[in-house]
């Protein structure tokens, strides 16, 4: 390993130095790379070890005994939708996941720390990710918040209060984030790991200042006046900025909605 051996975190480097021992000593496995956090220099101790191997027959390899013969397994199963993907788990939860490729395969772009590289196939690329652009509106959300409110009314009104809980931390924890980092000139990342480093302080500020969101009908009606409040106030303020078209039609019929069936004026 090169550039991204000095980041390795201590918890995992045990694991890895052994997979990769076990990947010299096998002939079969022609090329093997880390992915992920590790390759970017990013990992903590609870990074997962993306492990890709290079092989020339990924069907007649059994990539489940392979791992489970070095390292002793509690998990081990099949991601769904990646051909010759495990997601695995060791005793003392160090997170493997291992995807099998042929080396008849044109591998994709993506930034590789290369371990093993018998017959010169595969490189270590360094991808650099895009900085911080410029504030954007992210309308097709707006929409979907509004969207969520009048759901939002819907729940209540049936007294489904996993559902409400369910639309309520939605619009919180999906739709108030991406808000946020759209005011960054952050694209929104697929998943919420390591989304806290985009954030500044301020918005960290209001996110741990927003209310609880206990399965009680004062609860979570309590947070989504206060998560809505936030959202609209931050959207229209992205909006101006961005001299963005406001959805006013559906803006307004949903604030009449709350005001007929919640008695809240907003």
């Amino acid at each position: 390993m090169t550039q991204a051996a000095a980041t390795i975190p201590a918890r995992l480097r045990p694991t890895l130095d052994t997979l990769v021992s076990a990947c010299r000593d096998d002939e079969r496995v022609r090329s093997a790379w880390l992915e992920g956090s590790i390759a970017q220099s990013l990992a903590d101790d609870w990074s997962d070890i993306d492990l890709h191997l290079l092989v020339e027959e990924p069907e007649e390899f059994d990539a489940r005994g392979w791992l489970s013969a070095i390292v002793p397994l509690v998990l081990a199963d099949s991601i769904p939708g990646v051909p010759g993907a495990l997601i695995c788990l060791t005793p003392d939860w160090i997170h493997i996941d291992l995807v099998l490729h042929s080396t008849a395969e044109n591998l994709p772009e993506s930034q590789r720390e290369v371990l093993l590289d018998r017959d010169g196939r595969v490189t270590s690329t360094v991808v650099i990710p895009p900085g911080p652009g410029k504030p954007y509106f992210p309308d097709q959300q707006v929409r979907i918040f509004l969207y969520f409110m009048g759901t939002a009314i819907a729940a209540h009104d049936r007294g489904d209060l996993i559902a409400l809980l369910h639309v309520t931390t939605q619009m919180r924890d999906r739709l108030l984030i991406q808000l946020m980092l759209a005011e960054n000139g952050v694209e929104a990342e697929a998943g919420t790991k390591r989304t806290t480093r985009h954030l500044n302080a301020d918005q960290m500020d209001c996110l741990r200042s927003l209310p609880p969101t206990a399965v009680s009908e004062a609860s979570l009606l309590q947070a989504l006046n206060v998560i809505t409040a936030e959202y609209l106030r931050r959207a229209y303020r992205l909006a101006r900025k961005c001299h963005a078209l406001w959805p006013g039609e559906l803006e307004l019929a949903t604030k009449r909605l709350w005001a007929r069936e919640l008695g809240v004026t907003l």
